[in-house]
Formats: structure tokens, C-alpha cells, sequence
């Protein structure tokens, strides 16, 4: 039976919940031998981006990632916190701003596998997709 990244990461969080420091590398010691073991080594970095996700989801933390054209603005950044936190019942948002000249305009908001795109270019391109139909 194959174990994937996702089951690791499920393990992990349960053997290292609520533990002490201490403990936890002790634990993570441990799991990275099992990881060698299984000669699953290589899924490891899948493994941890999987684990954060669960944490986060767990202690109620959400991350996003809002790309625009330039620096965000504190009052947008501030809705756009709010909009998040709501939508996703979010105790705390993290927002990382990631510029990109190529969308001329708006914003595009990612949440995990999530896409809420806001961006001109996209508009334009549902545009198009609607009146070719």
C-alpha cells in the first residue's frame, strides 16, 4: 500500500500535537527514519508544505497569496483581511503581496487550490469566453 504526502503530513500532526519542543524532534527524528525507510525521502518536501497546510487549518491561520500590478494599499489590504478571514472563518490572515506586471489591473487572491481572480486581464478573458459562445 502507498502512503502519500497527505497521509504522512495527517501522522505528523497527530504524534506532534501538543507536545514539547523536545518531544516534537524527537518525533520528527523519528518520522524522517520512517521516511528512509519507506524510501519516501523524496516526497518529504510535499510532506511539511502538507503539514503547515493541516497546522494552519488547525489553529485557524490562513494564508494568501494577492498578486497585483502594484504594492497593495493598506486599506485594501485590510478588506481584503477581512474578506478572507470571513469567508474562510479565519482567526488570523497572513497576506503575502506578490507583484505582477502582466495582470494591468485588479488582484487575484489564492487560497490553498483556490483562485478568486479579480484581475483585468481575467475579466477580460471571461469577457471574450462568453461572447464566443
Amino acid at each position: 500500500m502507498k502512503i502519500t504526502a497527505t497521509q504522512y503530513a495527517k501522522s505528523l500532526y497527530e504524534l506532534t500535537d501538543g507536545k514539547s519542543e523536545q518531544e516534537v524532534d524527537g518525533v520528527v527524528a523519528s518520522f524522517l527514519k520512517v521516511l528512509i525507510k519507506n524510501r519516501h525521502l523524496k516526497i518529504a518536501k510535499k510532506v511539511m508544505a502538507k503539514f503547515t497546510e493541516i497546522s494552519n487549518q488547525e489553529q485557524g491561520l490562513v494564508e494568501a497569496e494577492v498578486t497585483t500590478r502594484e504594492k497593495i494599499h493598506t486599506e485594501v489590504l485590510t478588506q481584503v483581511r477581512t474578506y478572507i478571514k470571513n469567508k474562510y472563518k479565519a482567526r488570523e490572515v497572513v497576506i503575502k503581496n506578490k507583484i505582477d506586471l502582466n495582470i494591468k489591473g485588479g488582484i487575484v487572491i489564492k487560497v490553498g487550490d483556490e483562485i478568486l481572480d479579480g484581475s483585468i486581464a481575467g475579466q477580460l478573458n471571461g469577457l471574450r469566453k462568453a461572447l464566443t459562445k
